[in-house]
């Protein structure tokens, strides 16, 4: 069974689309090619329509009379983020006779658009503008999606081979891209895989959401580093705890440029020099509470794991509590607050996103562990493994572009389906 699905040519629909600029001339091509370096670089906050005049050697003017402020030419900018993925799926046939080569290549080369494309600056666009602009980080987040049918249309021809004839969604094509490129990790400043290692996460991620955990085999195989978080340190006093909890919802609710110190050390009752002390400027009181924050999300008890024992029902209502935590509206906000300066600190994210995961990553591995143990597994890097459950549980970075809290229905029905995935493939949970 083969077919190609290709997807609508995004030049002729940026030709097709209403704008201010019309045909687009030289000039106008480069003044957008300039105004999205700058910001995939620094973010909307952080750059300015002057800023954006000097690198690209054109004059505001000029920009006004095409764009008529910075939020227009940001949406012109981030439109074709993307498009080199798209041109490279679509060059891919979808042929379910060779299920596992083809996930793997679609795998790699969601990875390598993350890594080297546009893919990962779209994502963190998306997200770094969604407190101001909400419904383009939506848009925006659709046309991302939309760029993964042909990765659907393989998974289509692959149920139907296996003799399942459910319509497989666009939403399973979105997760098997959030395992290709372990959302949201790369968006909470890891550092990228080597060359080497992304054909290694490719095959990995093709058998997983193709067959399932239990059906894999890669004892021996490489393991890939795992996040540590950092001590948590001493209770502050009642003062300073005061401050980071009012610190935390001005920066939540304004971001990092919007939030001003001495809103926050008015209604925390704590003067400048207070503040200077223990943290030394606006930045140390951002990593601060934010830490903070995510620590205050990790009182949650996990749901045991039956050691030795494949227990689906017990690994959905696990996922379930850890989507009570990560997919909750605190959570979200943290994710998207930390997420939009993670190019100024990304150390930061990256101490957020194991702060707030590794209350789950360690039951989930033990157990997994177990399962080996037990011979029921027979999988090495069972770390990883564990990390990739969650990523199914969370969907990626949808809940966090999304900016909505999952309800409870919701909850259950992603765990239901991330657990299913992960033990048995993606047609289990059609």
């Amino acid at each position: 069974m083969e077919a190609t699905i290709a997807l609508e040519d995004p030049e002729s629909r940026a030709a097709q689309a209403p704008s201010q600029s019309g045909p687009q001339s030289a000039r106008v091509r480069h003044l957008l090619a300039v105004a999205r370096a700058e910001f995939v670089a620094g973010g909307f906050d952080a750059v300015s329509i002057d800023a954006i005049a000097r690198a690209s050697g054109v004059s505001k003017e000029t920009i006004y009379r095409y764009f008529p402020d910075k939020e227009a030419l940001f949406r012109a900018a981030a439109e074709e983020l993307g498009t080199e993925f798209t041109a490279r799926v679509n060059a891919q046939p979808v042929d379910a006779r060779a299920a596992d080569d083809g996930l793997a290549f679609f795998s790699r080369a969601i990875l390598d658009a993350a890594v080297d494309g546009g893919f990962l600056s779209a994502a963190w666009i998306t997200i770094s503008i969604a407190r101001l602009m909400p419904d383009f980080a939506e848009s925006m987040h659709d046309v991302q999606s939309n760029r993964l049918e042909p990765i659907r249309a393989l998974l289509q021809a692959i149920a139907e081979a296996h003799g399942e004839s459910a319509h497989v969604p666009l939403d399973f094509a979105v997760l098997f891209g959030s395992l290709s490129s372990e959302s949201p990790a790369l968006l909470m400043g890891f550092p990228s895989p080597p060359p080497a290692q992304r054909d290694v996460a490719a095959r990995r991620v093709a058998k997983l959401f193709g067959h399932g955990i239990l059906a894999m085999d890669d004892m021996g195989a490489q393991r890939f580093p795992v996040p540590a978080a950092p001590p948590a340190g001493d209770a502050p006093p009642a003062h300073i705890a005061k401050l980071l909890d009012v610190a935390a919802t001005h920066f939540l609710e304004n971001g990092y440029q919007g939030a001003s110190l001495d809103l926050i050390g008015a209604e925390a009752a704590v003067g400048r020099g207070t503040l200077y002390r223990h943290f030394g400027n606006k930045a140390g009181l951002f990593g601060a509470a934010m830490r903070a924050m995510a620590r205050r999300l990790t009182d949650a008890v996990p749901p045991p794991l039956p050691a030795g024992e494949v227990a689906e029902e017990a690994l959905a209502r696990f996922l379930q509590a850890s989507l009570q935590v990560l997919g909750g509206a605190d959570s979200i906000l943290l994710h998207r607050t930390v997420i939009a300066e993670m190019r100024r600190d990304p150390e930061l994210a990256r101490d957020v996103y194991a702060i707030l995961r590794n209350p789950w990553l360690a039951p989930l591995t033990a157990w997994l562990d177990s399962l080996e143990t037990a011979g029921k597994v027979r999988v090495h890097d069972r770390p990883w493994y564990a990390r990739q459950a969650l990523v199914l549980a969370f969907k990626g970075t949808r809940v966090v572009a999304a900016g909505k809290a999952l309800g409870p229905s919701e909850m259950a029905g992603a765990a239901r389906r991330a657990a299913a995935i992960f033990l048995r493939g993606f047609t289990a949970a059609l």
